[in-house]
C-alpha cells in the first residue's frame, strides 16, 4: 500500500523508538566512511614504511585469525579499476578501492540533500554491491586471505542494498497507486 511506502522512507516506529529508513541508510554511509578513511590510511601507512625499509602492521592485521587487511590492501586487488582495465595502471583514477568507498558513502550520507539523491543512490549501490561480490570472491578464493574491514564492508554493502531496493520497490508501488 501507498502508507506502507512511505513508512519505509518516512518515520516509523520500533518498540517505542522512532527512525527513518532513510537515517538508517545515512548511519551505514556513515560507519562505511569510517572504515573507507580507515583502509586509505592503512595503506598509506603501508607504503610509507615499505619505502623506508619497514614493515607495518595495522590494527586489523590479527595473525591469530591469520587476518591482514594490509597484504589485501595493498594487493593489486586494492586497486579493482585498474585491475579490471577501466582504468590506466598508475593513471590519475587509478585509486584505492577504499577512495572510491568513501566517495560513495560520502553519496550515501549526503543523498537526501542532493538533485537526484535516490536514483544516484540507487545506482551508486548496484555499482557498489557489485564491486562488492567482485572484491569478496577475490579476498577468498584468489587472495586466500581474511580482511576485517572489508568483511565490515560487504555487511554494510549489502545492508544497503537491501534498505534502497525496499525503498525504491515500494517507492515504484506507490507510485503505481497513486
Amino acid at each position: 500500500s501507498s502508507e506502507n511506502g512511505q513508512r519505509l522512507w518516512g518515520r516509523r516506529h520500533c518498540r517505542g523508538i522512532q527512525y527513518t529508513m532513510s537515517g538508517t541508510i545515512q548511519r551505514l554511509g556513515a560507519v562505511g566512511i569510517c572504515l573507507a578513511l580507515y583502509a586509505l590510511h592503512v595503506e598509506h601507512e603501508a607504503k610509507r614504511s615499505s619505502e623506508n625499509g619497514l614493515k607495518y602492521q595495522a590494527l586489523c592485521d590479527i595473525s591469530s585469525i591469520g587476518a591482514s587487511c594490509t597484504a589485501v590492501f595493498t594487493s593489486e586487488w586494492g586497486r579493482l579499476m585498474s585491475k579490471l582495465g577501466i582504468v590506466p595502471k598508475d593513471g590519475l583514477l587509478d585509486l584505492p578501492n577504499a577512495a572510491y568507498g568513501a566517495a560513495y558513502y560520502l553519496l550515501v550520507m549526503l543523498y537526501p540533500y542532493v538533485p537526484l539523491g535516490r536514483p544516484l543512490l540507487l545506482l551508486g549501490t548496484l555499482v557498489s554491491f557489485a564491486t562488492t561480490a567482485t572484491l569478496a570472491y577475490a579476498l577468498a578464493f584468489i587472495l586466500g586471505d581474511v580482511c576485517v574491514v572489508c568483511i565490515s564492508t560487504y555487511f554494510i554493502n549489502t545492508a544497503l542494498l537491501v534498505l534502497v531496493l525496499r525503498g525504491a520497490l515500494a517507492g515504484g508501488k506507490k507510485a503505481k497507486h497513486a
